[in-house]
């Protein structure tokens, strides 16, 4: 409940001081007197954005709120009987917000402001006519708060698991393909199976085959010219012999001398060439074998574009890698279908309890809501709520053999249905309720709740705009009634609603010394009820027969 509301230097709103009643405070004033403004200075104060008038020096709203909600001790940091909220607002338009002097944020001041404060005015009726706030009311009604917090939590990994299948999903058919392009890559690889040691090896065999096979070739070449090849030197050196050994001349055995020693030497040099080639060992298979593994390792290192057999060994466990990460993702697709699978139940389960306590409380709503309506005046109208089921033929979620459309609170709707007239049929809210109906209707809502749940501080703004009369006397006698459960601060303009029995708040501006205006808020004392009433009724000043009717309308109101 608002204790007290404390505003200073918030432009003409100098320095208001207010402690507030627990049943019904009313505000009253001629317009333009600033009532607006104090609702709104709650707001901001509250954390919410306002519309307020630029200032000059640093103004402040402080409120005492005593006891503290059972519901909101959860979201406190330790258990109070008390919460104190200041705002200071600076020139800049800045603001800084405490909770019980700790700082705090606008964020975490709004989401105790559910618990604290509610504010309605004229306009903000028209909240009755969003199917969000219709089934949230009627959810507040039945205590479904918790179930539909259950059924959220659930919804939330359901969506969140249905969008990791259809992942899993599209990535199948790619996986796939990409799977059939790996195995082939991979086995090619993996038959390799060459270390870089191996292939430093065999790089250095490669180079001592080549030098053998020159050296060999080299080595035959020249032996078959010494000693086999037709015109060899061998040949022709005993050739050289043979022939001049027949000519007797006495300078020949010097010549044949020189002939047989340059043969000798040759026929050396032959066997010592012929002696390199048998000790040679090449063996053609071993070749062989070390140059197609070289040659398909260098095709390797051509077709993957990598320099080194390092790099094509890094692609090697790359792609490996790769090969078992899609293997895991397809593994996981199946375990996931299974898993939405039970949670689909789950949820399209807990939907239903929701349909069926919906459906149990919205014949109890609606009849508090005609009972109160009658006492507001409306005593024809007819109020239905319609807990209908969300059908969908292409949902592939089915409930009771239908295909059901899931959204985040149940697969069924809410809609506030009303008949004014006995001779018309029901409809909903937005086609058949006027200004001063919706008005009516959120407050026989409101007493409805108040009697299942504690309401917070409720706050009127100019909410019975339209009525008179009759209307408003019968507003007046069931706000008072309301006020007997819950706070209400109530501004209005209407006589028979001012003199209700409560704490009655008057709201004026006034001239100051230097020529400004500035607003004043006080409490009335009973006579000065009387006055206000009768300006109310009459106008300023009030006449003798008004004053005479405004004590008439107190004391009336005392009575009932």
């Amino acid at each position: 409940m608002l204790r007290r509301l404390t505003i200073q230097r918030l432009a003409f709103l100098r320095a208001a001081d207010l402690s507030w009643g627990p049943g019904l405070n009313i505000l009253t004033g001629e317009t333009g007197a600033g009532k607006s403004l104090l609702i709104e200075s709650l707001g901001v104060l509250l954390g919410f954005k306002a519309d307020l008038p630029p200032i000059s020096e640093k103004a402040l709203i402080e409120a005492e709120f005593s006891p503290v909600p059972a519901a909101l001790q959860p979201h406190l940091e330790e258990p109070t009987d008390t919460l104190w909220l200041r705002c200071e607002l600076l020139p800049s338009g800045r603001r800084r917000l405490f909770l019980n002097d700790s700082p705090t944020s606008a964020s975490t001041l709004r989401s105790l402001a559910y618990y604290l404060v509610e504010i309605h005015s004229q306009h903000e009726t028209q909240q009755l006519f969003q199917a969000p706030f219709q089934r949230e009311l009627l959810d507040t009604y039945a205590d479904l708060t918790a179930e539909v917090e259950a059924y959220r939590a659930t919804y939330e990994r359901w969506r969140a698991l249905t969008d990791k299948v259809a992942t899993l999903r599209s990535q199948e058919a790619q996986a796939a393909a990409r799977l059939a392009w790996l195995t082939p890559q991979l086995e090619e690889l993996e038959a390799l199976r060459l270390s870089p040691e191996e292939y430093a090896a065999l790089e250095k065999t490669i180079r001592r085959l080549e030098h053998q096979e020159q050296a060999l070739a080299l080595l035959s070449h020249w032996h078959h010219q010494l000693a086999e090849a037709p015109h060899a030197p061998l040949t022709v050196l005993r050739e050289a012999e043979k022939s001049l050994g027949r000519l007797p001349l006495p300078e020949l055995p010097s010549i044949l001398s020189q002939l047989e020693q340059a043969r000798l030497l040759l026929g050396e040099a032959a066997s010592q060439i012929e002696a390199l080639l048998n000790d040679f060992t090449l063996d053609p298979a071993e070749a062989q074998q070390a140059r197609e593994r070289y040659d398909a390792c260098n095709s390797l290192l051509l077709k993957y574009r990598v320099p080194t057999l390092e790099a094509l060994l890094d692609l090697r466990e790359k792609l490996r890698s790769e090969y078992q990460a899609l293997l895991t993702q397809q593994s996981q697709l199946e375990p996931a279908e299974k898993e939405l699978q039970a949670l689909t139940a789950s949820l399209l389960e807990q939907g239903y309890r929701l349909e069926l306590a919906r459906l149990a409380a919205a014949q109890a709503l609606a009849d508090e809501v005609e009972k109160h309506l009658a006492q507001l005046g409306l005593s024809h109208a007819r109020f239905h709520i319609a807990v209908e089921r969300l059908k969908n033929p292409q949902s592939p979620y089915t409930w009771e053999g239908e295909g059901v459309e899931l959204t985040p609170y149940g697969f069924s709707s809410v809609t506030f249905l009303l008949r004014t007239h006995p001779q018309l049929p029901l409809a909903p809210l937005s086609e058949v309720a006027s200004g001063g109906e919706l008005s009516r209707i959120m407050l026989a809502l409101k007493a409805a709740l108040a009697e299942k749940v504690q309401l917070p501080t409720l706050i009127l703004d100019e909410i019975d705009t339209g009525l008179s009369g009759e209307g408003a006397r019968r507003m007046g006698e069931f706000l008072r009634g309301l006020g007997q459960r819950l706070q209400i601060i109530l501004i209005t303009h209407l006589p028979a609603i001012a003199a209700q029995p409560g704490w009655h708040f008057r709201i004026w501006k006034e001239a100051t010394p230097d020529g400004a205006w500035e607003t004043r808020v006080q409490r009335l004392e009973p006579e000065e009820r009387v006055q206000e009433v009768a300006r109310l009724l009459s106008g300023q000043p009030p006449s003798q027969g008004a004053l005479a009717a405004a004590r008439e309308l107190l004391a009336s109101a005392e009575r009932y």
